[in-house]
């Protein structure tokens, strides 16, 4: 087996884990408010986390905060539509959409 293969199965069982056992003890266990506090601020931290790189660098690396940049041309659609709507399946379906179209035409 390589190495990538080893390494994403760890990951994967790490998460599993993870996920496990907090929906194990999170039933039974009352959260202290210092921790519910701190949880969340987890989903906006990864979700910057997994969207910045995407939506301001380039494919080299560079920063590409231009109008030629068809990820954050997609974006600005999509959150707005998003903040108005709440719903995460219309949100997805429009940035693909946006996405695609960018592309498209840039």
């Amino acid at each position: 087996m390589s190495s990538l293969v080893v390494e994403t199965l760890l990951i994967g069982l790490g998460t599993y884990l993870l996920r496990a056992l907090s929906l194990a003890l999170g039933g039974r266990t009352p959260w202290p408010d210092g921790v519910r506090r701190w949880l969340s601020f987890v989903t906006p931290g990864v979700l910057g986390a997994l969207l910045g790189p995407v939506l301001f660098l380039s494919g080299d690396g560079k920063v590409a905060l231009d109008l030629a940049n068809p990820a954050l041309i997609a974006a600005v659609p999509t959150a707005l539509f998003a903040w108005w709507s709440r719903r995460l399946f219309p949100t997805v379906v429009l940035g693909v959409l946006c996405y695609t179209a960018a592309i498209y035409w840039l």
